[in-house]
């Protein structure tokens, strides 16, 4: 078999539905030994940063993950952690998840990129810099449970030179 995806650009906004479109980009890397670029565009205020993850993972789980990690954040000052560090914990952990579930995914080829600036250029010009071939998005719930596509993946998808796999919220 040939390895039609040698790199997969993965864009996560840290929501719930970012986790379901993670597990897809990293059945299809290690399906086809692919390296996975993890990608988070910091956008809003970095304030929020810290809630707002805490929601996603649940407050006592993200304490025992920030101490897990607490090397790596230990050049922040007394003891706190920057948005970006903690965004990078985050996508970490998400490849670290993986290999407990039941498919049991080993993901050994990845990186994490977390950068600022406006979300679709971003996107594109790391596909373009990694020379991705392959760009993995979560969709959101929208009105009513169904499913919904947001500006950010219809600029992506309408300006893409390269696939563009949209995950649905809830796969069943």
């Amino acid at each position: 078999m040939s390895n039609k995806y040698k790199t997969i650009l993965f864009t996560s906004n840290l929501s719930t539905t970012s986790r379901v479109a993670f597990k897809q980009a990293a059945i299809l890397a290690s399906r086809f030994g692919s390296k996975l670029i993890l990608l988070h565009v910091m956008e809003g205020p970095t304030s929020t940063y810290e809630s707002y993850i805490s929601n996603l993972f649940g407050q006592q789980q993200w304490q025992q993950i920030l101490k897990s990690h607490r090397e790596e954040a230990k050049h922040a000052l007394v003891g706190k952690v920057t948005p970006k560090q903690m965004v990078r914990t985050v996508l970490h952990e998400f490849c670290n998840e993986k290999k407990t579930e039941p498919e049991n995914i080993e993901i050994n080829n990845y990186e994490i990129v977390v950068t600022d600036g406006e979300v679709v250029e971003i996107i594109l010009k790391q596909a373009a810099d990694f020379q991705c071939d392959l760009i993995v998005m979560g969709a959101s719930e929208g009105l009513l449970s169904g499913i919904s596509v947001g500006k950010n993946i219809k600029s992506v998808l309408k300006k893409s030179k390269i696939p563009v796999l949209v995950v649905p919220a809830t796969l069943g």
